[in-house]
């Protein structure tokens, strides 16, 4: 019995080590996309602001809109799942990690995954739409 009693803070400090380190690891991927979503809409309000082309400020308006929402969506993720309550510090030295938040980490990683698929469709698509304009010398 006392055998099992000295490996079980053991395995939870390795849980919660585990934990923290899965927690600053999509806090960065979720901040590095929200950098790249505020650079792609610099650029399209610069479109938006530059021509009134209805057909460019059109597809501008829409890739700017679908960056909107999946900024929402990545705010609400790490709202959410990654931070511990409602107020989540920019830069935590040390994220902490409570009993309940352990069962997330396949949660998190699955809604990341899927946020991190939408955003290289859209941003594939913006990049295209923004070559494009280069190309004709508009931008």
């Amino acid at each position: 019995m006392n055998s099992a009693a000295s490996i079980h803070p053991l395995r939870l400090a390795e849980t919660t080590t585990s934990c923290q380190h899965d927690h600053q690891h999509w806090q960065q991927i979720i901040h590095q996309q929200a950098e790249e979503i505020r650079q792609l809409r610099s650029l399209l309000l610069e479109v938006m602001n530059l021509y009134n082309c209805r057909s460019l400020r059109h597809d501008a308006v829409d890739y700017y809109r679908d960056l909107n929402h999946l900024q929402t969506k990545l705010d609400r993720l790490n709202r959410d799942m990654i931070c511990e309550g409602v107020e989540c510090p920019a830069n935590p030295q040390q994220p902490a990690c409570t009993d309940t938040r352990f069962g997330l980490s396949t949660t998190i990683e699955r809604h990341a995954t899927a946020l991190a698929s939408e955003f290289s469709r859209i941003k594939d698509g913006c990049l295209q739409f923004l070559s494009g304009m280069m190309s004709l010398n508009l931008l």
